[in-house]
């Protein structure tokens, strides 16, 4: 058996597809095939079916498959101990996120990963749009909506809180907010009607009837910088809004909603290393960013000077 062939076995049954396996292979799609058949006509056996959904293993594929990954993972041991270094996994990990979670505290994050394990290579993908699901699209997402569908792994990451903010021109320029009926007298930075998905926040509607809506966008950052130039109050996520020194929160006790971010991983992953560990690492990222996806109310103490 020529070992190397493996290699394909693995990627072909992880992406399922001939072309998504040879993209991340960074070989032609005829590779993946040619070897494919060669370990096939090796072992006298089909490893694989074609399907509506792609390649599946076939019964004596999915006996192959532990046998393979175990190689694969001594593979990559005994080259950290030629190159004497601590093992660590090897490859590429496609990361989807949502722009806001994957821009602010996603990447950040990635240096702990990189120094740790610098045999991971990882790629972020962040989109503002709801995940497709497309086989070999990602090893790994995180997204704000749980899927319900077989061929996935979920599992909850973290919650975090959106709150109302504004900058301290614009509160410094209009009455002062001391409940929510207060917000009649006052602008608003808001989502697009039709985008709009909050049911955690009973008061959604309630606080864009009250405010006068001045400004309307499909973009996270769109909205988080428009509220700090001054246009209106904007309802932002902490973890983006609560530590800008441009943004100050507003009934932070009175108007807020909670969600939760999911990690998903495709179930033909959960067994490859590489992909778990940036699973944990993400886990990790995200215990570590807890002040931010939730912070404590502000303290307005007032402090003696002695």
């Amino acid at each position: 058996m020529n070992l190397e062939d493996l290699r394909y076995f693995l990627a072909l049954t992880r992406y399922g597809k001939l072309t998504v396996a040879a993209a991340r292979l960074s070989v032609e799609h005829t590779t993946i095939r040619r070897r494919i058949t060669a370990l096939e006509k090796h072992l006298g056996q089909r490893l694989f079916d074609k399907t509506p959904r792609g390649w599946t293993p076939t019964p004596a594929g999915r006996r192959l498959l532990p046998h393979a990954e175990r190689i694969e993972a001594e593979a990559d041991a005994a080259a950290a101990a030629v190159a004497d270094r601590a093992h660590s996994p090897q490859g590429t990990v496609r990361i989807v996120a949502t722009d806001g979670f994957g821009s602010s505290v996603i990447a950040p994050g990635l240096a702990r990963l990189r120094t740790r394990h610098p045999g991971i290579e990882a790629e972020l993908v962040t989109s503002s749009h709801l995940l497709d699901y497309g086989v070999g699209e990602f090893d790994l997402a995180v997204t704000i909506h749980r899927p319900e569908r077989p061929g996935f792994h979920v599992e909850h990451l973290c919650d975090y809180h959106l709150r109302l903010y504004g900058s301290p021109d614009y509160l410094a320029s209009h009455p002062e907010i001391h409940e929510q009926d207060d917000l009649t007298e006052h602008d608003l930075v808001w989502f697009v009607a039709s985008l709009l998905d909050l049911p955690e926040l009973q008061s959604a509607e309630d606080i864009a009837a009250q405010a006068n809506v001045v400004f309307r966008t499909t973009n996270l950052f769109a909205q988080l910088e428009a509220t700090a130039a001054g246009i209106g109050l904007g309802l932002v996520p902490c973890f983006l809004a609560h530590h800008d020194p441009r943004l100050r929160p507003v009934l932070h006790d009175h108007v807020h909603a909670l969600r939760s971010f999911w990690v998903i991983i495709p179930d033909r992953l959960l067994n490859t290393e590489r992909v778990t560990t940036v699973a944990a690492h993400l886990a990790e990222t995200a215990r570590l960013a807890a002040g931010r996806l939730i912070p404590p109310a502000p303290d307005t103490r007032v402090r003696r000077s002695r």
